[in-house]
This record gives structure tokens, C-alpha cells and sequence, in this order.
């Protein structure tokens, strides 16, 4: 018998029999016969056709699955391993596993007995403590470092791959993968500042606002992205004396920190990196294979579309950015406006 086998024997609660559980319903075969050709019929008069390609995009781009092995499945097939993964995990978690299998496959977990993690929480601090391990010399100069200990690292992102970096495996909008915008506003708007403790993996976030244009706001979030109070953190009292102190003394948001080519750099690529990535993913379009990493000098004739920061040898960056936000914002609400109905084949939960 293989493992696989000895695992659906051990867990029966998972081998869900879906027409068995219909005929228990419904009381009588003829019944549940009429319910499986209603449903079969139902999907028939649909688009199953577009929703299938859908779903195995959605699967091959956010879940990471095998789209040779996605292809081989129909329509049905396809649903149930969504709803499988939303009902089961939620997307959110089903990321992280993967996320925590791809570390453990490239030895860079510390604790490796696979037996001993019963929460996905336990997974995210594992995740924690690896993303240390990869920093390398050229992400640590995308951060401000305030202070260290053998316990404690304390910085200010001053980029968006540095806040991915700093802030992996914490559910903060300034660390997400899918939207860089968060960070941007935050980083514009005030002081933000991540502690990370290096033997746990924990981590906090810390955000003073600056922008007067918004409510006053000194706050701090746990690594779930939940706010907390300051004395609730686990923050030793030497690193909440260093976060004190710059939220005090400091004046500049970690934008303005920047010197105006860094700015102007990080610009081009939200224009040309991220936006224009995001646009091809949209539309299943191939991808340009001009990378435009953000510590890199970039040349504008490599730029793949012109755009108005190189149009100028000097911009207002500020400004810029605010025109580049205020674009993603509105983009977002057209999204929100042509969102599936509730009648849609996708439930998604995390």
C-alpha cells in the first residue's frame, strides 16, 4: 500500500463521496440519478469553457499548480480543487505551505521534522526565520538599520523588495506580494518600521503618520496584521525606547529619506515592472523579458514604454507617485464594480 493509500485509509473524514452524500439527502437513487443530470445540465448551458480556462490560470498564477496537469482535468475536476483549497485551507494558507515547502526543499528550514507543526502559524514564523538567511548585501542597503541585537534586528524599509524581504511571512498590506501599493502609501505618508526578533521569527510593525492631510496615528501591528498596543507586542523595553525615539525625533517619512534618483528608480519600476507585469497577467499575455530591478541603474533606452519620469531629467516625485496611486486606486474600484455574483463558481476563503 502506498503512503497515499495509508493516508486516505488513516483519514476517511477527507475522501469526501459526493454522490453518496446527495443519495443520503434525497432518500432514493432515481432521485439523486435526477440531481446529477440537473447539475451536469446546469454547467452545460454555461461558459465552462471560459470559466475552465479561468480557473486554471487563477491555479497556475496563484497557487503555483502544474498547468500540464491542470489541462488534463474538465471543468468539474477543476472546481472541486478550488473549492477543496478555499474550503480546506483558504488561498492565503494554501500559499504559505507552499511557500514553507519551497524553503524546506532548499534546506533553509531550521526546524525540518515536518510531524511537529500543528497550526500554520507555527509555518509563518518558520517562514520568518529563513527569510533572514537570504538577505543579502545589496537588499540590507534597502534598509535603514536602527538597531541589533543577538535577538533583535530593528529597520525602516526604504523599498518595496525591502519590505518583502524584512516583512515575509507577516500578513501586513506593506509586505504583500500582490500589491505593492500599500507600501508606497504608507512609506509616503510616515514612519514605518519593522522589528524582527531572530531567534522566533516574530515580527512587529510600527507606523507613525506624518501626513497631516490624515488622522494623527502611532500605531503597531502583530504579525497577523492585527493593531496592537505598544505594551502588548512583546517588544523588549530597549527596542520600544528605539522605536520611541524616531518616531519622536524624526521628521522625514521613509520616502523622503530617499535621495531623488532612488526615487525616481523605484518610480520606473512600479511603472515598468510591477504595472506593466500586472497588465500582462491580466490579460494572459506574454511577459517582457526586460527585468528592472530596483538596485540596479536603469538605462532609458531599456525602458519598454515611455513613460513621463523619463521625459524629464528631473520630476517631482512626489507628485508622480500620487498620480501612480491615485491610478491604482481607481483601477481597484473598477475591479471591485466587475467582481464575479454570488452565483460564480469561486468561493474563496483566507
Amino acid at each position: 500500500m502506498s503512503r497515499i493509500e495509508e493516508l486516505k485509509k488513516q483519514n476517511p473524514s477527507f475522501n469526501i463521496d459526493g454522490i453518496a452524500i446527495m443519495n443520503q439527502s434525497l432518500g432514493k437513487t432515481k432521485y439523486t440519478e435526477m440531481a446529477i443530470n440537473l447539475i451536469k445540465y446546469k454547467n452545460l448551458e454555461q461558459n465552462n469553457e471560459g470559466r475552465r480556462k479561468d480557473i486554471i490560470s487563477e491555479l497556475k498564477q496563484e497557487l503555483g499548480f502544474d498547468v500540464e496537469y491542470l489541462n488534463s482535468l474538465n471543468y468539474f475536476e477543476l472546481s472541486n480543487i478550488i473549492h477543496l483549497i478555499s474550503n480546506y485551507f483558504g488561498y492565503n494558507n494554501y500559499r504559505l505551505l507552499k511557500e514553507f515547502i519551497s524553503l524546506n526543499e532548499k534546506k533553509l528550514i531550521e526546524n525540518n521534522d515536518l510531524t511537529t507543526y500543528k497550526t500554520f502559524e507555527e509555518l509563518e514564523l518558520q517562514i520568518s526565520l529563513s527569510s533572514l538567511k537570504t538577505i543579502d548585501k545589496e537588499m540590507a542597503k534597502q534598509v535603514l538599520k536602527l538597531y541589533e541585537t543577538d535577538e533583535w534586528l530593528i529597520v525602516k524599509p526604504l523599498s518595496y523588495q525591502a519590505s518583502l524581504k524584512y516583512g515575509a511571512s507577516t500578513k501586513w498590506c506593506t509586505a504583500s506580494k500582490d500589491n505593492p501599493d500599500y507600501y508606497f502609501r504608507y512609506s509616503r505618508r510616515g514612519i514605518l518600521i519593522y522589528s524582527i526578533n531572530k531567534k522566533t521569527g516574530n515580527k512587529v510593525g510600527a507606523f507613525k503618520n506624518l501626513d497631516t492631510g490624515y488622522d494623527v496615528e502611532t500605531s503597531f501591528w502583530n504579525i497577523t496584521d492585527q493593531r496592537i498596543d505598544s505594551m502588548e507586542s512583546g517588544l523588549p523595553n530597549d527596542v520600544l525606547d528605539v522605536i520611541r525615539y524616531d518616531f519622536f525625533n524624526t521628521k522625514e517619512s521613509n520616502w523622503d529619506i530617499l535621495s531623488d534618483e532612488e526615487r525616481n528608480r523605484q518610480l520606473l519600476w512600479f511603472e515598468n515592472e510591477y504595472r506593466m507585469k500586472k497588465v500582462s497577467n491580466d490579460y494572459d499575455g506574454p511577459v517582457g523579458d526586460v527585468e528592472v530591478p530596483m538596485n540596479e541603474t536603469i538605462p532609458i533606452r531599456n525602458i519598454r514604454r515611455r513613460l513621463t519620469p523619463v521625459r524629464r531629467v528631473t520630476i517631482d516625485a512626489e507628485a508622480e507617485l500620487t498620480r501612480l496611486l491615485e491610478e491604482e486606486i481607481m483601477e481597484e474600484s473598477v475591479r471591485d464594480m466587475s467582481e464575479y455574483s454570488d452565483d460564480d463558481y469561486i468561493d474563496q476563503a483566507g
